[in-house]
């Protein structure tokens, strides 16, 4: 609703027919706004302050801005407050004023109020405290002390919970629910795929049921178990197909977080990483060379790309990893990644890519055990580089898990390892645009 509003308010200014009443009701609010604009910066008082496209209770939702966020204000009607907030999200709109204060609310003044508070009153306190401060167990405390104080047994039973889930989450599957494989990265999680009975995967389908807050998941990076990987909230699920997510214990997401999650514990070994060995390093850069031949790359242009360090913000260079694959042994993982110049003054950038899966060969050496090597460009664009590897099927080898950079955003290919080769199994898990 607030972005058909929004539309709607813009074409009428250029001079288009508008859609209704509810137009006529966001223009006239933001004219009466820009009539009496006032300034300065307040912060939410209360647990959540709900944000709405027009000043009226039911007039539709924007944002749900946290308490202590701070908001801009740019005037005040009737009660309510246009505003713009950065938390969780940038976003405008209407607040009401009673909801807002002058100074930030902090553990220390929501503390004093809870001390002097009327019995009756010291739930929403605590309440307030509980959102400020979601893994301090004080605050969780006061908040069952005063729904038990008040005789709600079941009030104090729901709060235990939510309480024990936020400060020692558990990975859990929902009923129902078939095996699933995830992708955390930069502080998200988003589905990979779905893991039947016989082996084989699917796309895993309507992400947004599987991110209800507070959820735990496995999660594993290096290829091996690192703890709980935990849904902070459901807001972008419907639309990106992503959800937040912290990494037990931290209490927030954090963009270094990256890594697989799942829905069941694919492996209880720690996370290892190890260094690459001269030998599978010549050997890799080696099968490379071959792959960047096959696409009729020039040599100069091979020998630039194996010199580029990895940069993953572009997906471009060079990367190599080393690690133990269960039964299989010591694989090396490469992939490199390079933008050739244009043919031509009319022409676009075409980029080349290769990969190679490395094992030992039994004498001293190593020998291709998978490979491939492709050019694209404009949408067709496939960059893929080594993301992580997990043992989803139970063999003891783990499958090898790239990301696959698209024209506006990323997928994922598993390989599997058959009879002494690796080859892609499944591409799938869209996210993006």
């Amino acid at each position: 609703m607030p972005r058909r509003l929004l539309l709607a308010a813009a074409l009428a200014a250029a001079g288009f027919a508008h859609a209704g009443p509810a137009d006529d009701e966001y223009a006239a609010a933001i004219a009466a706004c820009k009539a009496a604009p006032k300034s300065g910066t307040r912060y939410v008082a209360v647990t959540g302050a709900f944000m709405r496209p027009v000043p009226r209770a039911d007039g539709g939702l924007v944002a749900r801005i946290p308490i202590a966020a701070p908001v801009k204000i740019e005037c005040e009607r009737d009660g309510w407050v246009r505003a713009s907030a950065e938390q969780p999200a940038p976003s405008v709109g209407w607040i009401r004023a009673d909801l807002l204060q002058a100074k930030a609310p902090t553990l220390a003044s929501l503390n004093a109020d809870f001390a002097a508070a009327a019995p009756d009153q010291r739930k929403t306190v605590a309440e307030r405290i509980v959102a400020l401060a979601p893994y301090q167990a004080r605050g969780h405390q006061q908040l069952i002390d005063a729904l038990s104080a008040a005789g709600d047994a079941e009030g104090a039973r729901k709060a235990a919970a939510i309480r024990d889930r936020l400060l020692d989450p558990k990975p859990e599957r929902l009923s129902g629910e078939p095996k699933l494989l995830f992708v955390v990265e930069r502080g998200y999680v988003a589905p990979v795929a779905r893991i039947g009975e016989d082996g084989r995967y699917q796309e895993a389908g309507d992400s947004a049921r599987y991110f209800p807050p507070l959820r735990g998941l496995y999660y594993f990076r290096n290829g091996g178990a690192d703890g709980v990987a935990q849904v902070l909230d459901e807001a972008l699920s419907d639309v990106t197909g992503e959800a937040h997510v912290r990494i037990a214990p931290a209490t927030a997401r954090s963009d270094d977080a990256q890594g697989l999650a799942a829905n069941f514990p694919a492996t209880a070994a720690k996370p290892a990483v190890a260094a690459v060995p001269a030998a599978a390093r010549k050997a890799a850069e080696d099968a490379l060379r071959a792959g960047l031949r096959q696409q009729k790359v020039e040599r100069a242009q091979i020998e630039r790309a194996l010199k580029a360090k990895p940069d993953h913000e572009r997906d471009l260079g060079l990367d190599i990893q080393s690690f133990e694959a269960g039964s299989a042994g010591a694989v090396t993982v490469a992939t490199v990644v390079w933008n050739l110049p244009p043919a031509g003054p009319d022409m676009s950038d075409t980029s080349v890519a290769a990969l190679a899966i490395l094992e030992g060969d039994g004498k001293g050496g190593y020998r291709v055990a998978g490979s491939h090597s492709a050019s694209s460009a404009g949408d067709a664009l496939e960059t893929p580089r080594f993301f992580d590897r997990l043992d989803l099927d139970g063999d003891s080898v783990p499958e090898l898990i790239f990301q696959v950079g698209q024209y506006e955003g990323v997928n994922y290919q598993i390989w599997s390892r058959k009879g002494g080769q690796w080859k892609p199994v499944y591409q799938g898990g869209y996210v993006g645009v």
